[in-house]
Formats: C-alpha cells, sequence, structure tokens
C-alpha cells in the first residue's frame, strides 16, 4: 500500500494551512475574551458552519461509514430527523438565556440559578467528557492514515495531537471557528466525491440490487425490548442528547457568545441542524456503497475494522491526490471536534475555577496565559487516550456510551436550572448521585446504553425538585442581564 508523493503534497498542504490560520488568528488575541468569544464580532454563518463541524468530526466521517457497511446498516439514520426538535428547544428557550446572562461559561449560568455546588459539577462533566472525546477522535484519523500508509498507529496519533494543539494554542476560538469552516467544505467536498465515484463504478441497479440482498437498507428495529438496540430508543437518545449537546456542552454553546446577536446566533444553530440532517444522511450512504463497492470488487484482505473501511477504500481505489484530500478530510473532520474541545476545557477552567475561587486578584493576561498552558495539557492527555483507544471496534457505540457515562444527570440539572426556583446545594448533590445510582444500574443489568441518558436525566430532574421540595423551595427571579454584549 503506497500512498505516494502527491497524496503526502496534499496533506502536508493541508496541515501548513490549519498552522498559518492559527498565526493569522493569534495575532488579533488581546486578552481572554479574545481567545474564549473572539470578542463576539464573528459572521453567524461561519459561526453555524464551525458548530456542524465540532458536531460531525471524525466520529461522523468514519464512524457513520463503518456503522452502515457492518451490521447495523441504516438502523442509526432514524435519528436524523428529530434534530429538528432540538434546533427548535435551543432557539427558543436555552440559546437566550444564556446570552441574556451573560456568561462566558454557561456554568456559569447554572450557578445563578442552582448555586455554586451545580456550576462545579457541570464543569468537571464537561472536562472529563472533553478529555475522553478528544482522545477517541484523535485515534480515527490516526487509523485512517495509519491504514493507508502503514505507519505505526501510535506514531500517528502523536503527531495528529501535535499539529491540532499548535493552531489551538496560539489562534485560540477564532482558529478553532476558521479552521472548522474550512474543514467542513474539505471533508463535504471529500465525502461527494467519494460517493458520485463509487456511484459510477458500480451503477445504481446494481447498488440498489446488492444493498436489498444482504439487507443494507434495514431502516427500522421494531420493538421496545430495554436491552436491545430498538428504533423507538434511538429516537429517544437523540432527543435527549442532542438537546444536552447543543444546550449543556460548552464547546457547542460557546460559539452563541461569538456572534453579534441572539438572532445571529440562532440562525447558526439553524444553520447546522439542517445542513446534518442531510450530511449524516451521505455518510451513511458512503457506508453501503462501500459495502456494495466490495461485493462486486472482492478483496483479499479487506480492514478487520469497519470504522477503517472508508481510509482503506481512498488510497486503494480513488485517483492520486484525491486520495490525499479524502484522508486530509478526514483528518479534518477530526480535528474541527478536537480543537473545540481543546479551547473549550481551557474556558472552563479559567472562568469556572479560577477566576471564580482565586483569592487573589490577577490580570487578564495572566488568565490569557493559563489558558494557552492549559490547552497544551489537553493535547498532551488527548494523545495518551487516543493510543489508549487503539482496540476500539465501533467507535459510535464507544462514543455513545463515553458520553451516557460523563455526562450523567447534566442534563436533569440544566431543565432544573430554567425553572425559576432556589435550589439547595444538597438536592443537586442527591439528584445527581441518584442519577448514577440509576445509570450504574442499568449497566450492570445489561439494559441498552441508548437509555442511559434518557433515564439519568429524567431521574436527576425528578431527583433535585423532590429533595429540594423537602425543605420548600421559593420563586426567584430571573438572572440578572450582566452584559449587554451578548443580547
Amino acid at each position: 500500500m503506497n500512498f505516494g508523493t502527491a497524496n503526502f503534497a496534499v496533506l502536508g498542504l493541508y496541515f501548513a494551512a490549519m498552522l498559518a490560520i492559527g498565526c493569522v488568528t493569534g495575532r488579533r488575541i488581546k486578552g481572554t475574551r479574545s481567545f474564549f468569544i473572539a470578542d463576539g464580532r464573528l459572521n453567524h454563518v461561519l459561526v453555524g458552519i464551525s458548530i456542524l463541524g465540532t458536531y460531525l468530526s471524525a466520529l461522523t466521517m468514519m464512524g457513520l461509514p463503518g456503522m452502515s457497511f457492518g451490521g447495523h446498516d441504516w438502523t442509526f439514520m432514524v435519528q436524523l430527523p428529530f434534530l429538528i426538535i432540538t434546533a427548535a428547544v435551543i432557539t427558543r428557550w436555552i440559546l437566550p438565556r444564556y446570552r441574556e446572562a451573560g456568561v462566558t461559561s454557561i456554568y456559569a449560568f447554572m450557578e445563578k440559578r442552582l448555586g455554586v455546588t451545580a456550576r462545579v459539577i457541570g464543569a468537571i462533566s464537561f472536562i472529563i467528557f472533553a478529555i475522553g472525546r478528544m482522545g477517541l477522535v484523535l485515534y480515527l484519523p490516526a487509523l485512517a492514515f495509519s491504514t493507508v500508509t502503514g505507519a505505526s498507529l501510535p506514531s500517528c496519533i502523536i503527531i495528529m495531537g501535535i499539529i491540532i494543539t499548535l493552531y489551538t494554542v496560539v489562534g485560540g476560538i477564532e482558529a478553532v471557528i476558521w479552521t472548522d469552516a474550512i474543514q467542513v467544505v474539505i471533508f463535504v467536498t471529500a465525502a461527494i466525491f467519494t460517493l458520485v465515484y463509487i456511484m459510477a463504478d458500480v451503477g445504481m441497479s446494481r447498488f440498489i440490487a446488492v444493498g436489498l440482498e444482504h439487507g443494507k437498507f434495514r431502516l427500522l428495529i421494531p420493538g421496545a425490548d430495554i436491552m436491545k438496540i430498538t428504533s423507538l430508543w434511538l429516537i429517544l437518545e437523540t432527543i435527549f442528547q442532542t438537546i444536552r449537546i447543543y444546550g449543556t456542552q460548552q464547546d457547542i454553546a460557546q460559539r452563541y457568545m461569538t456572534t453579534g446577536s441572539t438572532e445571529k446566533a440562532n440562525r447558526s444553530v439553524w444553520i447546522s441542524v439542517l445542513a446534518y440532517i442531510p450530511l449524516g444522511f451521505l455518510f451513511y450512504l458512503i457506508g453501503t456503497a462501500l459495502f456494495v463497492f466490495f461485493k462486486c470488487h472482492p478483496e483479499t484482505a479487506l480492514p478487520g475494522k469497519s470504522d477503517s473501511v472508508y481510509p482503506f477504500f481512498v488510497v486503494n481505489h480513488l485517483p492520486t491526490g484525491v486520495a490525499g484530500l479524502v484522508i486530509a478530510a478526514i483528518f479534518a473532520a477530526a480535528m474541527s471536534s478536537i480543537d473545540s474541545c481543546m479551547n473549550s476545557a481551557s474556558t472552563v477552567c479559567v472562568e469556572d475555577f479560577m477566576k471564580r475561587f482565586s483569592r487573589k486578584k490577577r490580570m487578564d493576561e495572566d488568565y490569557l496565559g493559563q489558558a494557552r498552558a492549559l490547552t497544551l495539557l489537553w493535547g498532551i492527555l488527548s494523545i495518551i487516550l487516543g493510543i489508549l483507544f487503539i482496540n476500539t471496534k465501533y467507535v459510535l457505540i464507544v462514543w455513545g456510551k463515553l458520553m451516557g457515562i460523563s455526562t450523567n444527570g447534566i442534563l436533569g440539572l440544566m431543565a432544573v436550572a430554567f425553572l425559576g426556583i432556589n435550589v439547595r446545594w444538597w438536592a443537586v448533590v442527591g439528584g445527581v448521585v441518584l442519577s448514577y445510582a440509576c445509570l450504574f444500574s442499568m449497566m450492570y443489568s445489561g439494559i441498552t446504553y441508548l437509555l442511559w441518558p434518557v433515564a439519568g436525566n429524567i431521574v436527576c430532574f425528578v431527583a433535585v425538585l423532590l429533595l429540594n421540595g423537602l425543605a420548600g423551595s421559593r420563586e426567584v427571579t430571573s438572572p440578572p442581564r450582566s452584559s449587554s454584549q451578548f443580547r
């Protein structure tokens, strides 16, 4: 398997461009506000595309084709239309409240309603989630590069991690958003080219015939067995998890503060959601097309992991140069998520811990230096975890379990925060503890991971209200509009 000089040149040019963007945007950073939210001056279309890039990631570009190529067919595709519900909830109720509160970290909003304990729990949950996601997402492009070049997988993880860390440390959130937007264009272009190339080879009639013969268009899984993946649980998991992602996850919600107004931020959310639905379908379609292609052109030794079939096809069957572009797109898909997590995890550490609990008043440039140092730390941790994820089979399933465990109960807490009641700290702690008791019992009994966020967040929400009700609660006013800059 020879990746070729032309493909390496394309890949090298892409990496150089990403680093150049980091250097250019880095010149405009004057303090933490620039580093975290780009002074609220970015175009909403650009921000919407960057949110799309963060949500897509390499989990989409390699994970979705891996699912439909393997034994899951199109069954996970049933999730896509229900993102409309998420966009409606976020833009109608959640995003405007964040901007009214004038917060950089959304966990500061939780403190206004639920107290500092809730803020700390939310912040820690996100940091754990972000570190896990960075490692998992970093593993995928490294797997792709290792598959097509035969290079050592750990070495690929290390090199990839270093490049992402460098431009994120230098350029801050503006570099993240600009590179994410460019990366979206790259991996969508690459995906469309891949599908057109395969369909031109196998033909529509053969694609349909082979797909039907092997049941690759299977869409629905009937039933309500709580031990199994079914369409009903996929839909429920989508509604709960995507509202949590867009509503309680710092790497997404932080983008809402980078635009000039609430109206423009809402448009960014709709851009990201409405674009993801057809793109998600596109990547499932690519997995089925790859299955048909290899049935029509049997290979002696396909990769053992479904997640690596796409890059295997790219380097062995796409024209020279184009293959380099598609591999660059896989790197782009990963980088668009990892850089976001790095910047947002640094934001949370500075805003929710250093500024919140520091007894000594510091200059803003001190916090900026700490944010960059933390970004470097996340890069190191992501490399370590990426290496630990080497034996993963279906990353999309591992990803679902990672989200379910690390963010358990956070959506429930945020829902309580929007009710406008004063909540005792021990009710918050009790709700989170009970939600994890529920989670661990489901894990022990073998209940499908799709129900973990559904049950865990409902238990947390109900438990907080019941525990708080034991001592009574009183109405509180909306949090003060501490800053008009986010309206």
